[in-house]
């Protein structure tokens, strides 16, 4: 993970790359919050007739659970500031524009 990401950093417009990276790790991480943890489900997502919500893993992947896209994601954060520094995490929290 490291190396592409080192990778991408070093071509040109490499920093806006991994700032749109961040967003698009940000949005996953806010679209799987998992219902049970106390915290209110988006408005959107409405809950199935077997009780459990709309709110899943990876597409494609039936079996996973929540946590474990989440340690995933969390991964890519870590590594991400790893390369790309803390400046990345403050640049996409201040974007206006959004993913």
């Amino acid at each position: 993970m490291t190396p592409l990401l080192k990778g991408i950093y070093a071509a040109p417009g490499g920093s806006e790359l991994l700032d749109v990276l961040m967003k698009y790790i940000y949005k996953g991480m806010a679209s799987g919050v998992p219902a049970a943890a106390g915290l209110k489900s988006p408005a959107k997502m409405t809950p199935q007739s077997t009780g459990f919500s709309q709110i899943g893993s990876r597409p494609g992947v039936s079996n996973e659970p929540a946590s474990a896209a989440m340690s995933v994601l969390l991964s890519w954060h870590e590594k991400l500031v790893e390369v790309a520094g803390l400046g990345c995490i403050g640049r996409t929290m201040t974007d206006w524009r959004r993913v």
